[in-house]
């Protein structure tokens, strides 16, 4: 079912030479840009291998967009494959919260298996900020940060994991047919709301909720460097200055992100400067709030630089999404 999903495949190479680690991502259109960053900071940061990155996208990708990446093959040994997706394999899913592009990471599998054995899934609101090495695997704990920015974990009876970082056997999740069990799930619960209770989630995290269902006993847990959860609106980790030496991916989750314009964040610095040296340097901040608390930040961003005439737009703004029926 998830192999004839790609309507177009765009093959960006520089040569033929073997990769050496494989990378995969799963994105709506509007995430083309800080997946660009994100790239660019693991090849920054990974000069000694070749990396094949894959990109599956929800939209026909923009020539503005691709002649970046074009910029990247130029000045890294690398390899940047696009797939623009057919979504009417993940109708009747749930896509209030979250983009459609959530769901790719199912159908990415069969896409790559003939290519690899294993590769790298990661979500696009990351940056790496230090070399991948070889011993990376599995997935690591959805874990919250203490005061002095340390992860506070699951006990090991209550572990769940994020997906956002999964390094994939594929020939096992292909056999023990990961991504249709997943799928079947995701529609069930979709259909009829009150069988959440059947599997013990509220699935909140959607996709996220049924891997963790299907995948119960059958992942290893890794440190949480692999894959730092880093909430960067004022509200949580105000006081984290910067994150554990060691740290491998930096994970914004969460709604405020590095490139919002209305982010006062420090750990957002390490997005942004690698963004500076990107082909997406000149790319504007989002400027776009969609969401209440993004709408109060970006109030507070127009008082902070004395336009208050607009910040008082976004309050009200924000007031009639928080209190709209």
């Amino acid at each position: 079912m998830f192999e004839y999903v790609v309507k177009n495949k765009i093959n960006l190479t520089r040569d033929n030479k073997k990769s050496d680690f494989y990378i995969a991502f799963g994105i709506s259109k509007a995430f083309t840009y800080p997946v660009g960053v994100l790239i660019t900071s693991i090849l920054e940061n990974n000069k000694d291998i070749k990396i094949s990155f894959h990109i599956f996208i929800d939209n026909k990708i923009d020539d503005k967009e691709l002649s970046r990446f074009k910029e990247l093959i130029k000045f890294y040994d690398t390899d940047i494959i696009i797939y623009e997706i057919d979504n009417s394999e993940f109708l009747n899913l749930d896509d209030k919260e979250f983009t459609v592009a959530a769901y790719y990471r199912f159908a990415i599998p069969y896409q790559l298996k003939d290519l690899t054995n294993e590769y790298l899934y990661i979500d696009a609101d990351m940056v790496a900020i230090r070399d991948l090495k070889d011993n990376i695997a599995a997935v690591v704990d959805d874990f919250i940060l203490d005061k002095k920015g340390n992860p506070i974990l699951l006990a090991d009876n209550k572990k769940y994991f994020n997906s956002g970082m999964m390094y994939i056997d594929l020939k096992k999740w292909v056999e023990y047919k990961v991504s249709e069990k997943c799928i079947e799930i995701l529609r069930e619960i979709n259909k009829f709301p009150e069988k959440k209770l059947k599997y013990g989630y509220e699935f909140r995290c959607f996709d996220q909720d049924a891997l963790n269902i299907v995948l119960k006993d059958k992942v290893k847990y890794i440190e949480p460097k692999y894959n730092f959860l880093a909430n960067i609106s004022l509200k949580h980790n105000k006081n984290l200055q910067n994150v554990p030496m060691d740290t491998i991916f930096i994970h914004y989750h969460g709604f405020n992100k590095p490139w919002h314009e209305w982010c006062f964040h420090h750990l957002a610095r390490y997005f942004r400067d690698y963004k500076e040296i990107s082909p997406w340097k000149n790319e504007p901040w989002d400027k776009c709030p969609t969401k209440y608390r993004q709408m109060r930040l970006y109030a507070k961003f127009y008082i902070k630089n004395g336009n208050f005439i607009k910040a008082m737009y976004w309050i009200i703004r924000s007031i009639l999404k928080k209190y709209k029926k």
